[in-house]
């Protein structure tokens, strides 16, 4: 007969439980801990009329406070806690920041801006030279023909769209917005360099006051070339005041550029600007921008392949700008596939007033 066995009573000491807790705990989180406590004890004592005994309620905003406390706990030394960690929204441009911003060099006319019809007239007073009369009294030998004219600018128009899913908004910080408006607005200005620049490059060598650069050498571009444009647009009767041009580059050019100036002691002793900060803003009085898009063309004499053009010109008198529309942001929810449509648009009219007011500069860059 099996021998019958006393239950022995088990006994668990739970004394040194909570020290030893908190002992390994670290600082931080004793404290979060503590607020936790507290939180929990607040909402208890308000409840404690309304509720039933053994039950526990916290309102929304002490769940949100929780929430966020629990969260943190730990979170320093051990990051793997959180399943992912956005930070705020950084440009990414990769190859298309470059923006020269030539409606701060041409003429911009706000006629069609937010009003009805497509197309601006522009009216011009032409120069003219006075007859030298034989006598007084002595008829005039022709007559001045279209002192008075207008032009009529062409509209253009401009913009992208793309699709953001939710869950990427809803995760990226606020900045998002700020980011996506400064990136639609750099590339609405682009456009608008992209369209000037494809209108003078369509001119021909009889339609420019005058043509400059060197089709060989070392550098793509050089100094000269600027000094230069200016003789060009002086011998084509223009009273030239330099701090009224504008020279736009491509990148290979305003490396050439500065490549030059940096190597020319007289120049960086000069000015000395060029040196510390490695940026040239203007030359002899002319302002200096370097643009996205890249003219380009075949010369027509010995000299084989395509090489990049850049144009000095009076801006003001040589191109005109008429926004119809500034840019335009429309968004759209596609609850189907879970996106936010977003489309941006530019709107504007373009007018070469006078070829005679830039000058083609050559270079020898080859593609």
């Amino acid at each position: 007969m099996a021998e019958k066995t006393e239950p022995q009573e088990i006994k668990l000491d739970f004394s040194n439980f909570k020290d030893s807790l908190v002992e390994a705990l670290t600082e931080r989180d004793k404290t979060l801990v503590k607020s936790i406590i507290e939180e929990l004890r607040k909402s208890e004592g308000l409840e404690q009329n309304k509720r039933k005994k053994g039950q526990l309620r916290a309102s929304g905003a002490t769940q949100e406070k929780l929430i966020e406390n629990l969260k943190k706990v730990g979170k320093e030394k051990n990051a793997s806690l959180l399943t992912e960690q956005w930070t705020v929204v950084i440009p990414n441009y990769t190859s298309k920041e470059t923006s020269a911003g030539l409606r701060d060099y041409v003429w911009v006319d706000e006629l069609l801006k937010d009003d009805q019809g497509d197309v601006a007239n522009i009216p011009y007073v032409k120069d003219a030279d006075f007859e030298i009369l034989a006598a007084v009294g002595d008829a005039f030998a022709a007559e001045t023909t279209d002192l008075v004219s207008s032009v009529t600018t062409t509209l253009y128009e401009a913009g992208l769209w793309t699709q953001i899913p939710y869950y990427i908004l809803e995760r990226i910080n606020q900045n998002l917005l700020d980011e996506i408006n400064a990136m639609l607005a750099n590339a609405s200005k682009r456009s608008e360099d992209a369209k000037i620049m494809a209108l003078i490059e369509a001119g021909t060598s009889t339609n420019f006051a005058g043509e400059v650069g060197r089709s060989s050498g070392p550098a793509y571009f050089y100094a000269a070339n600027i000094a230069q444009s200016i003789r060009a647009l002086l011998n084509a009767g223009k009273k030239v005041r330099p701090s009224e041009m504008v020279v736009y580059l491509t990148s290979y050019a305003y490396g050439a550029l500065l490549e030059e100036l940096m190597a020319n002691e007289v120049i960086a002793t000069a000015d000395p600007t060029l040196i510390r900060t490695g940026e040239i803003e203007e030359l002899m009085g002319v302002g200096i921008v370097v643009g996205g898009y890249r003219p380009s063309q075949q010369r027509t004499n010995d000299n084989t392949g395509t090489v990049d053009l850049c144009y000095a010109m009076r801006g003001k008198r040589a191109v005109a700008l008429a926004p119809k529309r500034e840019l335009l942001i429309e968004t759209d929810k596609t609850i189907e596939t879970r996106k936010l449509k977003i489309a941006a648009s530019h709107t504007f009219g373009i007018k070469i007033l006078d070829f005679k007011e830039i000058v083609r500069i050559w270079t020898s860059h080859v593609d």
